[in-house]
């Protein structure tokens, strides 16, 4: 009969299952809650038997237990006690008692933001528009719109199309982004473009609920710690799908992990693939058509240098990164590169698997001098030990006074090198994305200002070993923890604990 829709009995399962599983949650929010709401009322019972603290404020308190102050533009800061389970946007300082974090428009991408908290930051979406190749698509009814909004960037106009104007590319994407509008519409993989999987590596809970997401969006940025399994998950969406693969990677020595990954798990596709790093100027990779890109290190995207791989034409896109941050402001882009997030919360993680957090200590030492001898203090040959310099210089001299391999951009053999090596040096080389076997102790001695992005990649070295055998050890001078001790923020949103020891 026209205009009649018919749902099969395979549907309606999967409508009732859809509906069961959806009880299930709004069922155990309301047990949380209820929970939530007992505990607090034994604290207030318990504070007021002390006296002099008024019981309805303080239940109050728990209601909202943050206060906003004003920060650059449409940002805000939001201040909360550090004892509250409590995480929105990025964490911007801590003191020994608060949380400071970070929250614009742009933090409501990286999940469930208050109300209240996204009317202060005057969240909204100014434009719709999608990003294919060269191209801007639009609903046609909107096109004055566009031109209003973003005119200067297009020239072209077709009905619900233009062309963006050859170097405007980035500033477009930024354009969007500040409007609200996440470039690359997220929409789920079409039956036409899925195969059978032929993989027989099984993904771990964490990884396949990454999968399922990125089945239903098309788009997603993959965020678990290192040592997660991030490259399994993309490998494994690789697999469910047809059509050519784009693989990005900052550096050579990444390119040649992923080719060995590719041989070891899908070794009948590997001529599917194509991997680059991010440096790339070949015209056949810029210009190809891929059914999916996956951005490693996606961090590295939002660059100048970087972002014309944003343009890439592929239908689906994954960003995998363990430290999402960036110095330039540009956090944000990350997200709206790549995709829906996942697997930010760490502390999740690190309860579903059953994982522990390792030491990481801080040792405040008078001078330069003295980082040297304190690093002689810590280090123990029979360890498997990596020494980060982020100074060619620094680490010369410490591979020569030690009599250790020096890892940095001229050597040839690095992962050889890495993996062999009982204790060695190394530039930021070794910050991203590789994995040592059985590496059990970091000696930081010289780094990259206060990237906090640099910090969490180091530390995540780390977390391909078992936990109870390893540490990290990080040496700064004092003036070193006045100037750069924000890059130690990154470590402590993730949930470590990180000790301070000044050296006497």
């Amino acid at each position: 009969m026209a205009g009649t829709t018919t749902i099969t009995a395979i549907e309606i399962d999967g409508i009732l299952a859809d509906a069961k599983a959806l009880r299930k949650r709004l069922d155990d929010a309301e047990g949380r809650i209820r929970e939530r709401e007992k505990v607090v009322g034994t604290i207030v019972k318990s504070v007021e038997s002390i006296g002099g603290v008024d019981g309805e404020k303080f239940r109050a308190f728990f209601k909202k237990p943050y206060v906003t102050l004003p920060f650059k533009g449409n940002e805000i800061l939001v201040v909360v006690p550090r004892f509250i389970d409590f995480q929105v946007g990025w964490l911007h300082q801590q003191t020994e008692t608060y949380n400071i974090f970070r929250f614009s428009q742009y933090a409501a991408w990286l999940g469930e933001a208050p109300q209240d908290l996204l009317d202060l930051v005057g969240a909204k979406r100014e434009v719709e528009g999608t990003v294919i190749g060269e191209t801007l698509q639009f609903e046609p009814d909107d096109s004055s719109r566009i031109k209003a909004a973003l005119g200067k960037h297009l020239e072209k106009y077709g009905e619900g199309t233009a062309k963006i104007k050859k170097g405007h590319e980035f500033e477009l994407i930024a354009d969007m982004i500040q409007k609200g509008c996440l470039p690359f519409r997220p929409h789920p993989v079409e039956e036409a473009d899925r195969k059978a999987p032929e993989s027989t590596f099984k993904l771990r809970p964490y990884q396949q609920r990454a999968f399922n997401r990125f089945m239903e969006t098309g788009a997603i940025g993959v965020f678990h710690p290192t040592g997660a399994g991030k490259s399994y998950v993309a490998l494994k969406c690789a697999d469910a799908l047809k059509g050519k693969k784009l693989v990005i990677v900052p550096t050579i020595t990444l390119k040649e992990q992923w080719e060995n990954y590719i041989r070891a798990l899908l070794p009948t596709q590997f001529y599917q693939f194509t991997i680059a790093t991010y440096q790339t100027r070949s015209k056949e990779i810029l210009e190809g058509k891929y059914m999916l890109m996956c951005l490693d290190e996606a961090q590295k995207l939002p660059a100048n240098t970087f972002s014309r791989m944003a343009l890439v034409n592929a239908k689906y896109r994954i960003g995998l990164s363990a430290s999402p941050f960036r110095e330039d402001g540009r956090e944000a882009y990350i997200f709206a590169l790549t995709g829906w997030p996942v697997g930010l919360d760490w502390k999740e993680y690190m309860k579903e698997t059953g994982q522990e957090y390792h030491p990481v200590k801080v040792w405040v030492v008078k001078d330069e001098e003295a980082k040297y001898r304190q690093m002689k203090r810590l280090l123990d040959p029979a360890k498997k030990t990596l020494i980060f310099s982020d100074s060619i210089e620094i680490g010369q001299r410490i591979s020569a006074a030690l009599k250790i391999p020096h890892v940095w951009g001229d050597t040839a053999d690095r992962m050889k090198t890495l993996s062999e090596s009982r204790v060695v040096v190394a530039s930021r080389v070794a910050d991203l994305g590789i994995s040592i076997k059985d590496l059990e102790h970091i000696i930081e001695v010289d780094f990259l200002f206060g990237s906090r992005g640099q910090e969490l990649q180091r530390t995540g070295r780390l977390m391909h070993t078992e936990m109870e055998k390893v540490r990290h050890d990080i040496l700064m001078t004092k003036e070193e923890v006045e100037k750069y001790g924000k890059r130690l923020w990154s470590l402590q949103e993730r949930g470590f604990h990180v000790e301070v020891e000044e050296v006497r």
